[in-house]
């Protein structure tokens, strides 16, 4: 695990300046002999530069500090999730479709669209379903200084306790995307981060049917699946596809003897 308060965007920039330099004197023919030096740090410049910007934005890797993305267990458990709501009236129908097959979610909401809509969000967890945190603006964190993620975290969290009495104990970074300071500031407000396994890319809308089939041939024992009731903050692009996909996926993990569970239960599990 990474441990250091550095923002990885000042990490890539002090990079980008030890690679020019070191290309700069390789050109200028200094630093050659016995190898050449100054092409060898620019090289390992950039691949230290690669490899930090992916642990980064994968969602499965723990280099910048414990996430949580998928449980190893034997048991047909998997958790379906929902990015970027609340978002009418593609959030209720799709909370429709679970309320008539008896499944329970996760919802990771945007707080500025749980403050226009604080009735889905009363929705959501009277029926059943577990609430996350996925910042107010959905800006990416990486780009934000401490104090400007803290308020993104701190103002979801206040309109969601306003809605339902209580805070959420998870959050979703926007994109997946963090780093050290990032996990930082979600260890002090004792959030867990919970990334994905399996995700569809269902917000480019490809049809319903590509939605499901990118789940159903990737999804295991354990699985936390991504989908998005939502459309960021800009709520402009239909999610029609993502609702429909959703019946899909359910009926057909359902007759491949798949229970849903919410975070929550599968987190349990893998601790367990």
């Amino acid at each position: 695990m990474f441990e250091t308060n550095i923002r990885l965007i000042s990490m890539l920039g002090l990079l980008t300046i030890v690679v020019i330099i070191s290309l700069l004197l390789d050109y200028l023919r200094i630093l050659r002999r016995p190898v050449r030096l100054g092409l060898s740090v620019a090289i390992l410049g950039i691949i230290t530069g690669f490899i930090l910007t992916l642990n980064a934005v994968l969602p499965t890797n723990h280099f910048y500090g414990p996430v949580f993305s998928e449980s190893r267990t034997s048991l047909k458990l998997v958790a379906l999730t929902f990015d970027d709501g609340p978002y009418p009236p593609y959030t209720g129908q799709i909370l429709d479709v679970l309320k008539e097959r008896q499944v329970p979610a996760t919802f990771f909401v945007l707080g500025q669209n749980a403050a226009k809509h604080p009735d889905i969000i009363r929705r959501i967890a009277a029926e059943g379903h577990q609430l996350g945190n996925h910042t107010y603006n959905h800006v990416d964190l990486l780009k934000l200084d401490r104090q400007a993620i803290i308020t993104e975290i701190a103002q979801t969290n206040k309109v969601i306790a306003d809605a339902v009495g209580y805070a959420p104990h998870v959050v979703r970074p926007p994109h997946g995307f963090r780093d050290a300071v990032v996990m930082d500031v979600m260890a002090e407000y004792q959030l867990k981060v919970v990334e994905w396994s399996v995700s569809s890319r269902d917000w480019v809308n490809p049809g319903a049917e590509v939605i499901a089939e990118r789940i159903l041939g990737k999804v295991q024992n354990g699985s936390v699946i991504l989908l998005h009731d939502g459309d960021g903050i800009a709520a402009a692009l239909s999610r029609d596809q993502t609702v429909a996909a959703t019946r899909i996926i359910i009926d057909k993990l359902v007759a491949r003897g798949y229970q849903f569970v919410t975070v929550d239960e599968i987190l349990k599990v893998s601790e367990e």
